[in-house]
């Protein structure tokens, strides 16, 4: 995919940004954000007022790079527990602990759910700043998670690896201006959402083609090459009708089969 050129750029001094527009101003990701507050795991649910939905590293959608609540998990957070904490839509979520080799911590997703909720321990609530896209956003941090700028800031501690977010926030990044960011983010939810299609389609081409593999595999073991050759019952349920040369004995194992 080609994009059209600016007509001047400026070296961003940033070594994984590279060349930027010359009119982009560049800060440390923090700029970009309010305030960042670690989640809360509460209490089991009790089904009075005081349940919520509450967002784990579970919902993110990695792909899509938002929160999937099909099935949310329910926690008891209390009021004065809730301050700071209940999520609104547009906020971003930032994966604080978990992660792996292959997947390190430190995933943002952006939470575009109308439903009051709140994240979990493991996660923190990023609020974006007056005139910053949260959207465009989640999409500076997926760049820079695919070249692994978060992981700089983790810690690892048994056995699990911990994303240290004052650090991870001093990291610096691209700040077009605010109307350019809202160019940005709709450019790139129509592009990826037009690739996810097609990826997609491709699964479920993927899909077709095993299932016809299968089906040639079982009809040329069950009912031989030849499409004319008469047929005759084998008196196996499973088997169904057989070439009528061929019969039908018992394998090694026992079981009957169909033999040439």
């Amino acid at each position: 995919m080609s994009f059209p050129r600016y007509p001047k750029y400026k070296d961003s001094g940033v070594e994984w940004l590279g060349e930027v527009p010359e009119h982009w101003a560049i800060d440390r990701l923090k700029r970009s954000t309010i305030v960042a507050k670690n989640g809360i795991w509460g209490d089991e649910p009790r089904q009075d007022e005081n349940d919520i939905p509450c967002v784990r590293v579970a919902d993110f959608d990695r792909q899509a790079l938002r929160v999937e609540l099909t099935e949310p998990t329910i926690r008891n957070v209390v009021e004065k527990e809730r301050v700071g904490r209940v999520l609104s839509r547009g906020d971003l979520l930032l994966e604080k602990s978990g992660g792996g080799e292959g997947q390190p911590v430190g995933c943002v997703v952006l939470y575009d759910d109308p439903r009051p909720a709140v994240c979990s321990n493991f996660v923190a609530r990023v609020q974006t700043s007056l005139g910053m896209n949260s959207s465009f956003w989640r999409y500076v941090h997926a760049a820079a998670y695919a070249v692994r700028l978060n992981t700089r800031s983790i810690k690892q501690t048994s056995g699990i690896q911990n994303l240290d977010a004052s650090q991870y926030l001093d990291e610096r990044a691209g700040f077009p201006p605010p109307a350019e960011q809202t160019q940005i983010a709709a450019f790139l939810d129509r592009e990826t959402a037009k690739i996810d299609e097609l990826v997609a389609e491709q699964r479920r081409l993927m899909e077709l083609l095993k299932e016809k593999r299968q089906a040639v595999i079982s009809h040329a073991v069950t009912r031989g090459l030849n499409p004319h050759a008469p047929m005759k019952p084998s008196g196996i349920e499973w088997l169904g009708d057989v070439p009528a040369h061929w019969e039908v004995k018992r394998a090694a194992s026992g079981s009957p089969k169909a033999v040439r």
